[in-house]
């Protein structure tokens, strides 16, 4: 079985890569700059340098694919983000037409299974739909919001010893490691034992909410840590002083505010995988180190 993954440099694609890697597969990689993975070259892996949004590049380089995993990599310079997913995923859906190729992977996100009100996530809707009209045996894995996420906060907290965030700290917010959602990806991968077409939502193993990662972190860092809620005008000022683009700070509030109303997971009651990641551990092995640094 050929294997071909997306985004080998990331923290989820680079972990996919490595598992893969090691249990013996034949793996390709696409990469821009084919220099980042020289050390996954060195372990046999086939790399592809080029653009996912070169819709020949795509097709090209998955023509012996068995096995696709698909991600969306960001891009936040990006006028027209939504638009921009969709490029994209009109790319991935003709490779996986043109090739045939058997089995897809494509990581998604909770909150995929609505067109509106999550932000960054509605495109990622709109993906999962042109590859359900397209594929065989096809899984979207649909990850909760990252720990990671929380390392965007690591200069407040040293300066002011807060989580400044436009997100109700009562609001339940299911989060997850990367790691574990990359070790999860690698299972489905390396099993290949469904047929048809599914979804599959990942979290942590425990729901929880800002005010309770501030309780947590002030007990790793041994400071105190809050939580303040902010303003969509605070935080719209804050991310485009992060050099977000307009659109892109429009559906990262509109994310914010789908966590705060609870619409991010509507309908979902539980997920069908989680990870084995507490947050408590991840805030000691990664939140601190970084903090420290």
């Amino acid at each position: 079985m050929k294997y071909v993954i997306t985004t080998p440099t990331g923290k989820i694609g680079s972990r996919v890569t490595r598992n893969l890697l090691q249990a013996g597969k034949d793996v390709t990689l696409l990469v821009r700059d084919k220099e980042k993975v020289a050390g996954f070259a060195e372990q046999g892996a086939t790399v592809i340098e080029g653009d996912l949004e070169d819709e020949t590049y795509v097709v090209n380089s998955t023509r012996e694919a068995d096995v696709l995993f698909w991600l969306t990599p960001p891009n936040y310079a990006i006028d027209d983000f939504r638009q921009y997913q969709n490029r994209l995923g009109e790319n991935v859906a003709k490779a996986v037409r043109a090739n045939n190729i058997e089995y897809v992977v494509n990581l998604s996100s909770t909150g995929a299974h609505l067109a509106f009100g999550n932000g960054p996530v509605n495109g990622l809707y709109d993906i999962e739909q042109r590859l359900d009209a397209v594929a065989t045996n096809l899984t979207h894995l649909r990850p909760t919001a990252f720990y990671e996420n929380l390392l965007g906060s690591l200069d407040t907290i040293k300066n002011a010893g807060a989580l400044f965030l436009p997100v109700n700290g009562d609001a339940t917010v299911p989060m997850i490691a990367t790691s574990d959602i990359g070790d999860i990806a690698s299972d489905v991968l390396l099993k290949l034992d469904w047929t048809g077409k599914r979804a599959l939502h990942l979290w942590g193993p425990k729901e929880t909410t800002h005010n309770e990662v501030a309780i947590a972190l002030t007990g790793v860092l041994e400071r105190k840590v809050n939580h303040v809620e902010v303003s969509d005008e605070q935080a719209h000022e804050a991310l485009k002083g992060m050099g977000l683009t307009e659109d892109m700070t429009r559906q990262y509030i509109e994310l914010y505010n789908s966590f705060s109303a609870g619409h991010f997971c509507s309908g979902i009651d539980q997920p069908e995988l989680r990870g084995k990641t507490t947050f408590e551990q991840w805030a000691r092995d990664v939140f601190r180190p970084a903090y420290s640094a």
